[in-house]
Formats: structure tokens, C-alpha cells, sequence
């Protein structure tokens, strides 16, 4: 069985905000995983496509995001 991640865990993962990873299935960028408890449960294998996606659209960083940087730009988007 493939390892689930939800969005939050794919972000931290790769460094990066919550909600970038986020819109890519909100925008049809991705098709939506199968949810569990109310979270997207994204394969791994689905993870080089996101980091494709994220670097496409110039949102993928290559040092870890703080929390309080994600704050702000949810809160300015």
C-alpha cells in the first residue's frame, strides 16, 4: 500500500506553504485525491508532479517556511 500524505504533511515535506499545495487540487491542476476524515489523502507517487506544479508557478522555496510566513500570506492572499 502507498504511503498517504495529507496537504499540511506534503507541504512540510517539501518546504513550502499549505495553501500552494492546496491549489493545485483546488484549480484542476491535480485531480482530487480520495479524502479520509475530511483531509486529502495524496499519494506519493503524486508527489514529483506536485513539486513539478510548485517550481512551475515559482512557489516552491529551497529553505523550510515559518509558520509566521504562512500566516502572513494566507492572510494577504
Amino acid at each position: 500500500m502507498p504511503k498517504l500524505f495529507t496537504t499540511r504533511e506534503v507541504a512540510e515535506l517539501l518546504g513550502t506553504l499549505e495553501w500552494r499545495v492546496r491549489r493545485l487540487f483546488e484549480d484542476g491542476s491535480l485531480p482530487e485525491p480520495d479524502k479520509f476524515g475530511g483531509k486529502r489523502a495524496i499519494p506519493g507517487s503524486l508527489i514529483p508532479q506536485i513539486v513539478d506544479l510548485l517550481r512551475e508557478r515559482n512557489w516552491l522555496v529551497s529553505r523550510p517556511v515559518s509558520l509566521e510566513t504562512q500566516r502572513q500570506e494566507v492572510a494577504s492572499a
